[in-house]
């Protein structure tokens, strides 16, 4: 029988129960400001100072600078532009090697050249040898024809070339030693057909140059025929070490794309005693057009998923990102489609909104908008509809970042046109080879690249990535997701995506995971940093002193040594990323780095 002395020890029972599970989550629910962007900032007055150079060896005539000899308008010529703003470099551009600046030995750092600029007819070939011979150094970014350099005495003494066994072979592959770019030694020769189809995208059919015993090699190509010497091998990257100089040659074309700047960084790091340049150290993951607000494509997704749109985004989709990125610990941006149909009669949820802000604070996640639509009369309407929809939520979030699509069309005045946009201070758009990968897009709008899409990651992109790594302490990877939204073949499916998504990050990454993992907006806030930082240092005896300027924000640098590790430090922090590599953070405005030998014997290139 049931007494009302026992219904009541139930119900206390009962209550407690039901306190001790809810209240956990009441209390999260209490302290989830979801409509706070809480990696929005405050750029400030300065937020659009840039480090600028000064320009021209007049500008001061006891400077050191970068002689380019190219065209500043090619690949390589813009390649060479950003690697000199991005460490603070001086630029001069001359157009032949007769232009020179009469004090290119005395103050000039590198020579950077363009095959088509030098002329063995002109004498400058010849010119070229006898500054190398004298201690300058030389990088040519580009080769001639592999028939000039066979026929010429002088183009093989300068390149180091003892002899070009074929003007074409098939490689197999690349090899591409460890000590060169950060990230260790990769070999990109494919497994099985599998691989080679989804990752070979190499240019594999290049001249075939023997080196001269002078010479040191930094990648070379993969032959089939195993019975060839490592030494006989097809050198791609090399430095040919003859005379007080040095002469770098790079065979193929890593020097007209980013690649090019983490090239020339690992070069610096070869003819210095010690490297120290400034970094962003931003390690960036986005999922672009996710979530949507409303419910579209049904056919599709009720064939795939047996579930709606919002249904597919909440049970499906966000649980398998939040477990892809648990690994890596990354702060998530995900830029938001309010919805991508907007001509038919499916409108967005204010209860989808609400629902993404909260969960996307509590997994520490950041929202941007996307530009992005697949059924719209013009990007105007689709923003007008949008500014219609969060403007009836009264949502007062911050949206920091956009997504621009490929094939982009819109111009930076949408910016102040639409007042959803009012806050954005960055934008993420894919990398192309004439736009750099970080900079301005217009004042106080910072342009963002993204440097991978997650779910391929070919040989290019590998050795694209451990470039910009090594460079700039930098990624950006976005997962685009309106293919799983509006699938056009098998492949778009989810679980197929997530599976590829998950064993890429989780894989070619590692070697990097020392760098930070950021928002889209606290990558925009290093990026500002980075942009207006400069620096100068200098060595006496085992102590490197180096003085900061920074403008807004702390500054980050990599280290590279030969053969010594950092054993104190004052004004900063350090950690190792590997051997003779350091990542520092500048505290202060005078870092001293004090570095002793290690035991093992090391050698480079003094």
């Amino acid at each position: 029988m049931l007494t009302s002395q026992k219904f009541l020890g139930m119900t206390v029972m009962m209550l407690v129960l039901f306190f001790i599970v809810q209240f956990p989550q009441i209390m999260k629910e209490a302290g989830n400001e979801y409509d706070v962007n809480e990696y929005a900032v405050d750029p400030g007055e300065n937020a659009s100072d840039e480090w600028k150079d000064t320009g021209g060896v007049d500008a001061d005539r006891r400077s050191k600078y970068t002689l380019f000899v190219g065209d500043p308008h090619s690949g390589i010529g813009r390649m060479a532009a950003q690697w000199c703003t991005y460490t603070k470099r001086r630029l001069v551009v001359r157009n032949s090697i007769s232009e020179c600046p009469e004090d290119v030995e005395e103050n000039g750092e590198y020579i950077l050249l363009e095959n088509d600029y030098v002329r063995e007819q002109n004498g400058d070939v010849l010119r070229l040898k006898q500054m190398a011979d004298r201690g300058m150094v030389l990088v040519f970014c580009s080769l001639p024809d592999p028939s000039v350099i066979a026929a010429s005495e002088g183009w093989k003494q300068l390149l180091g070339v003892r002899e070009v066994t074929a003007k074409q072979v098939e490689l197999q592959g690349v090899n591409l030693f460890s000590g060169f770019l950060l990230g260790g030694q990769a070999i990109y020769v494919p497994r099985d057909e599998e691989e080679r189809e989804a990752r070979q995208d190499l240019d594999l059919t290049v001249p075939w140059y023997l080196t001269a015993g002078s010479c040191k090699t930094y990648m070379v190509g993969m032959l089939a025929d195993k019975s060839v010497e490592n030494e006989e091998l097809p050198a791609l990257i090399w430095c040919n070490g003859a005379g007080a100089g040095r002469v770098f040659a790079v065979n193929g074309g890593y020097m007209s794309d980013c690649t090019a700047l983490g090239i020339l960084d690992a070069i610096a790091a070869e003819v210095s005693d010690y490297m120290i340049y400034p970094v962003i150290n931003a390690q960036t993951m986005a999922v672009a057009n996710f979530p949507g607000f409303a419910s579209e494509n049904g056919e599709d997704m009720g064939r795939l998923y047996s579930r709606d749109q919002m249904a597919v985004y909440r049970d499906i989709l966000w649980p398998g990102l939040c477990s892809a990125i648990e690994k890596s610990g990354a702060h998530l941006t995900c830029y938001l489609a309010p919805q991508f149909h907007y001509k038919d009669n499916n409108f967005p949820q204010v209860d989808q909104l609400v629902f993404y802000l909260r969960q996307m604070r509590e997994k520490g996640a950041e929202a941007g908008l996307t530009m992005e639509y697949v059924y719209a009369d013009s990007l105007e309407q689709k923003l007008s509809l949008d500014e219609a929809f969060f403007r009836s939520t009264g949502s007062g979030y911050r949206f920091g970042a956009v997504y621009l699509p490929d094939g982009y069309r819109g111009g930076a005045d949408v910016f102040e046109t639409y007042p959803v946009l009012r806050h954005v201070q960055t934008v993420t758009r894919h990398y192309t080879k004439d736009r750099p990968v970080v900079s301005y897009e217009k004042e106080n709008i910072t342009t963002q690249s993204i440097t991978s899409v997650g779910i391929s990651h070919t040989y290019s992109d590998d050795i694209r990535m451990k470039s910009l790594e090594t460079a700039l302490g930098y990624s950006h990877i976005v997962l685009d997701m309106n293919r799983v939204a509006w699938p056009e073949k098998e492949g778009d499916r989810w679980e197929l995506l997530a599976e590829k998504f998950s064993s890429n990050i989780n894989t070619y990454w590692q070697a990097f995971e020392m760098f930070s993992q950021t928002s889209a907006s606290e990558s925009d806030e290093r990026i500002r940093a980075f942009l207006g930082a400069d620096y100068e240092s200098r060595r006496t005896g085992n102590e490197i002193q180096v003085s900061v300027k920074s403008k807004s924000g702390e500054v980050w640098f990599i280290l590279r040594t030969h053969g010594e590790e950092i054993v104190s430090m004052q004004g900063g922090e350090f950690e190792e990323i590997e051997k003779d590599a350091y990542l520092i953070r500048a505290q202060e405005d005078t870092l001293k780095i004090r570095c002793e030998k290690t035991d093992q014997l090391y050698y480079y290139l003094p």
